[in-house]
């Protein structure tokens, strides 16, 4: 009796050390997870994911590295030596895939969107601040410099076929740079991570989109109760992008609202009403695009555009009649 009282407790002892360990285990599991911050690509960005917390140097070194090619804030960057050069030898396969994506966009919005529009941008001021200095004659004479027909890549070289064109590619490098991480991370075996950089971002695996901080930002009370969504959205799975916000609009003559965007066709500021869109689809690079191509369209194509590509969903506030008014896919719920 006194072997099988012992042989008891002994069991007894074992399954509640077991349970332990289980239990532990799934703590642990539970509180891996890694947060990174900073800056790159000129915007403030956040990372979290559950895994090893090794994986954090090659994370920051493939911020690093993108961002040495597109940030056009940073001299050393390879499109700073290009706009500055007009010749770039050997360039990124990175910057060769992003490029070929631009250029892509370029095609399917009959030139809409456009990555030669820096010449263009400066001269009106990043926020229309230099408007009393613009007039038909430099915008005729800026616009020489904005065709992508300017820019030609042969053999790995990047050159400027007519001196002062330039590159910049900022609505579509965040959302590029957040693909190569989720594939980095994929490839390790994390399934669970989330990630901002500016306005772009994406959550995928059991991540809870609480830290999400900018996809739905300053959206107009009035607008949030009409469609029932806050700033509390709850994404799942999915990338997402803004463009446009609220603080930045131009004003025409008759004083309606429009966007912070050039036309690259007019050369002047776009006026369709549109003053930002939310834009959710599986990939970052995708909904960051399309985010600003749904900024500058007219309002129909841009509906026609979210309801008719597959896995897109979007919400669009524009201004029309002196009134916030707002447009949502079915699917944006």
């Amino acid at each position: 009796m006194k072997i099988r009282a012992k042989l008891i407790i002994f069991l007894s002892t074992l399954l509640a050390m077991i349970a332990l360990l289980h239990i532990g285990s799934q703590i642990r599991n539970e509180e891996a997870i890694v947060f990174m911050e900073g800056r790159a690509l000129g915007v403030a960005y956040s990372l979290q994911y559950k895994g090893d917390a090794a994986l954090e140097k090659p994370l920051d070194s493939i911020i690093y590295s993108i961002d040495k090619i597109f940030n056009i804030q940073r001299p050393d960057s390879e499109l700073s030596r290009f706009n500055r050069n007009g010749i770039v030898e050997n360039i990124s396969d990175h910057l060769k895939r992003v490029l070929k994506i631009s250029d892509h966009y370029h095609q399917i919005s009959e030139g809409m969107v456009n990555h030669c529009m820096l010449p263009l941008i400066e001269a009106w001021g990043r926020d229309f601040s230099q408007k009393s200095l613009i007039s038909d004659t430099l915008v005729d004479s800026l616009l020489q410099l904005t065709s992508q027909s300017n820019i030609l890549l042969e053999k790995g070289d990047l050159i400027a076929l007519q001196k002062g064109s330039r590159i910049d590619l900022n609505y579509i490098d965040k959302g590029y740079l957040i693909n190569e991480l989720s594939e980095f991370l994929r490839t390790k075996g994390v399934k669970d991570f989330q990630m901002e950089f500016g306005l772009d971002g994406c959550v995928f695996g059991s991540m809870k989109s609480s830290q999400i901080s900018n996809f739905l930002i300053n959206i107009p009370q009035k607008i949030g109760n009409e469609i029932k969504i806050n700033q509390t959205y709850q994404i799942k799975n999915r990338a997402y992008s803004t463009s446009g916000n609220f603080e930045k609009f131009y004003l025409d003559e008759l004083g309606n609202k429009h966007s912070h965007l050039i036309d690259p066709k007019s050369g002047y500021p776009i006026k369709n009403g549109i003053l930002s869109t939310h834009i959710l689809a599986h990939s970052a690079i995708e909904a960051d695009a399309i985010a600003t191509l749904t900024m500058i369209q007219n309002l129909e194509s841009s509906k026609n555009l979210i309801t008719t590509m597959p896995g897109l969903e979007g919400l669009i506030i524009y201004h029309e009649a002196g009134e916030l008014k707002s447009w949502i896919s079915s699917g944006f719920e």
